[in-house]
């Protein structure tokens, strides 16, 4: 993969261990081509599928084996995944939008709006625990569609040990522990009228269950990184994705599709001028973006970095708009640590990514 923005469409995976003292190290990194299958245009496709294998030498990531090869739609599914939600009870999971891992321990970035889907659609109701921090009850299920390597159906029990449920799987969920993002209520003029809730922009980060596979999930790469006007913008993500009951999981597939377009205007102070209706930081793209595809990360220029989020789209038209990501880096997490501190001290697994012209 070339870093011309004009070749061929791709993204930079990279694959990570834990070495000997318990920190984060990758193993290995390579770029995927995304190439549209027969019938599709460039600009708007399906990935065609190739075999690929992520690393030369996957014995010193055993425990992250079928991670490292697969089909190319396979891999990139690893790290953009659709987020879904359930309440006890319920005959079906929703799925609400699309997701993608930031960190190999197991932080997820989505649109903020993706997040309160719960509550803004009325599903689910929330307690109020700290100032602009909420809990959902405890009926309400959040979590990630994961795909499962098919060859873990006739791995030996050396190689998987992992529970049948999940070797018998062709997706599994993994739970997401939190989510946050940034707003707030505004109170409305009159008694009667309940509060609205402000987004300050549409980004959220999740932290997802440990890897029921174990070993380390799969990230896109983020970092303080600019974009200009003009410059590739790639979106990848689900479309139009249909609610599914949980008799039918199992053999639910859901199809990523790559959006491409390019940058037309950029709104770095959205929050003081208001030049954007999209919340925050952002910009806007010539892409075609359908239901369902927000939260999905935007790769801009070589595909090497996710800049943006997809925030919204305007029905019937190549117009798009995305939450940046460099400026939301610096907000302090449920951790107390912001994602550029826990990109520079290592502790999560995000890769630091240097160069002029990405």
């Amino acid at each position: 993969m070339e870093k011309d923005q004009g070749d061929q469409i791709g993204i930079l995976k990279s694959l990570w261990k834990k070495n000997s003292a318990g920190v984060w190290v990758v193993h290995d990194i390579k770029g995927i081509d995304l190439t549209p299958r027969e019938g599709f245009e460039a600009d708007y496709f399906k990935i065609k599928d190739e075999m690929v294998l992520l690393t030369q030498q996957p014995g010193p990531v055993m425990r992250d084996f079928f991670t490292t090869f697969g089909l190319t739609e396979f891999l990139v599914r690893q790290s953009i995944v659709p987020i879904v939600a359930w309440n006890d009870g319920d005959k079906g999971m929703r799925c609400i939008g699309t997701g993608f891992f930031i960190s190999a321990s197991g932080l997820l970035m989505t649109a903020a709006h993706v997040v309160r889907d719960p509550i803004d659609d009325e599903y689910a109701t929330f307690t109020e625990i700290g100032d602009r921090a909420f809990r959902f009850d405890k009926s309400l299920h959040m979590g990630v569609l994961q795909p499962a390597n098919p060859a873990m159906k006739s791995a030996p029990p050396q190689v998987f040990n992992g529970p049948d449920e999940i070797r018998e799987a062709d997706s599994f969920i993994a739970p997401i522990e939190w989510a946050m993002h940034w707003g707030q209520e505004v109170v409305g003029p009159l008694f009667h009228m309940k509060p609205k809730y402000k987004l300050d922009l549409d980004i959220a980060v999740c932290k997802v269950k440990e890897n029921q596979i174990g070993g380390s999930y799969q990230p896109l790469n983020i970092g303080q990184h600019d974009l200009k006007i003009g410059d590739r913008a790639v979106a990848i993500g689900y479309a139009e994705m249909e609610n599914v009951q949980f008799s039918e999981r199992s053999g639910y597939q859901p199809s990523l599709v790559v959006s491409v377009g390019s940058i037309t205007n950029i709104y770095p102070d959205n929050i003081t001028r208001k030049e954007a209706t999209t919340p925050g930081p952002c910009f806007e793209f010539d892409a075609k973006i359908p239901g369902k595809m927000s939260g999905a990360p935007i790769l801009v220029g070589s595909g090497i970095v996710t800049k943006g989020v997809v925030s919204r789209s305007w029905q019937d038209e190549k117009r798009a708009s995305g939450g940046l990501i460099a400026p939301m880096m610096r907000l302090d997490l449920a951790t107390g640590k912001s994602l550029l501190q826990l990109l520079r001290d290592g502790s999560e697994g995000m890769a630091q990514i240097m160069g002029r012209g990405l």
